[in-house]
């Protein structure tokens, strides 16, 4: 049986689930505006230009690209004029009218059609990857052709929307994930530094050593111990540690351990004692004390907290 790589247990621990959110065909002088919310918002242009604006970044998108927008960015996409006046996604939705499956934004000759997807989870499970993605993520449909994975996937969601088959649905949310995990890989594979708290990292023994902390945070770890599960030394662990995440193993360590409460928390009526051994603390003062330092509240109110806003 295979093991989940670190990846792919985060993306699974944050229950991921996605929505394929509405066709466009813009036409003429137009701008649609996204407030930031807490998902990841997918747009790919299928035909035409536009450019995608997030604070004092803009990307221009053409035919093929992908763009991936961190969660709580608003932003907005336009067809090329910062002065635009936009018209705000949730309501524009309300009223757009549809032509041939899509949503008509604008008046005049079509100037760009797109798709727009979300992605969200229901807990932290990928904070240390949100908290290390640009704003935007980029891929231009040369580097897509350039992956024959990501080119497909692309190329069979485009397919599910033509094609009313069955499962068409599911099959669509499948495929956006898909492009996800594609946007990741690309990412990694730019800026490999910056996945490493995922696991996605280039480094054999840092990947390892971050697995042993996603598949075990209540073991007592140091990084002695860590060092000599991975089969390398102390020294040679913190450094290439440090090199590919950006921070110290048990930096990464306590971070994985509030996730972990976090999680427990919400999900469990474990108390904050049982909790305490389950993410690894000797005592629940200890825990208590961690906890507040890491999300400046104690666990009763962030169980308050996630209970009101999960129901």
């Amino acid at each position: 049986m295979y093991q989940d790589d670190p990846l792919s247990s985060r993306f699974s621990m944050a229950k991921l689930s996605s929505e394929l959110v509405c066709r466009t065909a813009a036409r003429g002088a137009w701008a649609l505006e996204l407030p930031a919310r807490p998902i990841l918002v997918l747009h790919h242009v299928t035909e035409g230009s536009c450019v995608l604006r997030a604070g004092r970044e803009a990307v221009s998108l053409y035919q093929g690209d992908v763009a991936l927008v961190r969660p709580n960015v608003g932003h907005r996409v336009d067809h090329g004029d910062a002065r635009a006046k936009p018209v705000l996604l949730d309501r524009w939705l309300e009223v757009a009218r549809e032509e041939d499956g899509e949503r008509v934004l604008g008046r005049g000759a079509a100037t760009a059609r797109a798709l727009c997807g979300v992605f969200r989870f229901e807990h932290d499970a990928l904070a240390p990857l949100l908290q290390v993605l640009p704003t935007v993520i980029h891929a231009g449909a040369r580097a897509i052709e350039a992956r024959p994975s990501f080119a497909g996937a692309l190329a069979r969601l485009r397919s599910e929307l033509h094609e009313a088959r069955p499962g068409a649905g599911l099959a669509r949310r499948r495929w956006l994930e898909l492009i996800l995990i594609e946007l990741v890989r690309l990412l990694a594979d730019r800026e490999p530094a910056k996945l490493a708290a995922l696991g996605a990292t280039q480094d054999a023994v840092v990947a390892r050593a971050i697995a042993e902390l996603v598949h075990d945070p209540a073991r007592a770890w140091d990084v002695d111990t860590l060092a000599r599960t991975v089969g390398v030394s102390r020294a040679t662990l913190a450094r290439r540690f440090l090199e590919a995440t950006g921070a110290p193993p048990m930096a990464y360590r306590a971070t994985l351990r509030t996730e972990h409460a976090r999680r427990l928390l919400r999900e469990t009526t474990l108390s904050n004692q049982q909790i305490a051994h389950a993410v690894g603390f000797a005592t629940v003062q200890a825990f208590q004390r961690a906890f507040r330092r890491e999300t400046g509240a104690t666990p009763s109110a962030v169980r308050a907290q996630l209970r009101a806003a999960h129901g």
